[in-house]
């Protein structure tokens, strides 16, 4: 039986240097989507099944005590980056009053928070009001493999934000075959994703065997990712895919 993920808050700063605080681990609505996460391809996913974690269950992640929150601060305030990604191992939209009470603290800490989801919940205008005066950036994750309703949807949520605060779409992008009657109609939808004034490119990495490859509707090849090669559907070969210091968006703090 898979674990549930513990309620205790924590900071990692992963192989690329991006330092991680996720409000919330786990994607129950995610899940219920479609059983093997995003596509079928969801990389958290298969990172908590690898450690026997239950992905379908979301937990809010909090701050137990003083002690626990100076040990945090510690990590944080070392950091060499001026901010802190909210939303890798879990989708924050699960809990949007708790992430909102997170980004605070973290402001206390002189890091400029970035949210990266694909708006499960939709977050209450007092919400979105509270991330913009705090100068929260917004990452809406989006893809042309997406249903026509979800593009729909998250280009809205997308829109809304951009009244209180910075908002970016953070692009999950593939090398789409356009002699492919499908991945001609999907890269027409990525061109216009791509036409919006501010867009993150995140290649997609998926096996050669993703359903989407073996129709022939986005194509795939071994590409470097800091010092290993993995399969990835990278459409713009000029794309960074490396570390954090040498990327020159960070997550759209820099555009």
């Amino acid at each position: 039986m898979k674990r549930r993920y513990k309620d205790e808050l924590t900071v990692d700063v992963n192989e690329k240097g991006v330092l991680d605080l996720d409000t919330v681990k786990g994607c129950s609505l995610g899940i219920k989507d479609n059983p093997g996460g995003c596509w079928g391809v969801c990389y958290a996913k298969k990172v908590a099944d690898f450690r026997g974690l239950n992905f379908a269950v979301s937990v809010q992640r909090r701050i137990k005590g003083l002690t626990h929150a100076r040990q945090l601060a510690k990590v944080i305030l070392s950091y060499p980056f001026e901010f802190v990604r909210i939303g890798t191992m879990g989708d924050p939209s699960h809990a949007w009053l708790h992430t909102l009470t997170i980004c605070k603290w973290l402001r206390g800490c002189h890091k400029i928070p970035v949210i990266v989801t694909k708006h499960w919940v939709v977050a209450p205008d007092s919400i979105l009001e509270g991330f913009g005066k705090l100068g929260v950036i917004f990452n809406t994750s989006i893809s042309a493999l997406d249903t026509d309703e979800h593009l729909k949807y998250r280009l809205e949520q997308y829109e809304r934000y951009k009244k209180y605060g910075k908002s970016i779409l953070r692009i999950v992008s593939c090398d789409f075959n356009r002699e492919n009657e499908e991945g001609k109609r999907r890269a027409e939808i990525q061109d216009n994703l791509f036409k919006y004034d501010k867009a993150l490119d995140n290649p997609l990495r998926c096996p050669k065997e993703f359903d989407w490859v073996k129709r022939g509707v986005i194509r795939v090849s071994k590409e470097k990712d800091l010092n290993s090669e993995v399969y990835m559907s990278k459409w713009n070969k000029s794309t960074h895919t490396g570390d954090c210091e040498n990327c020159n968006e960070r997550c759209g703090v820099n555009m």
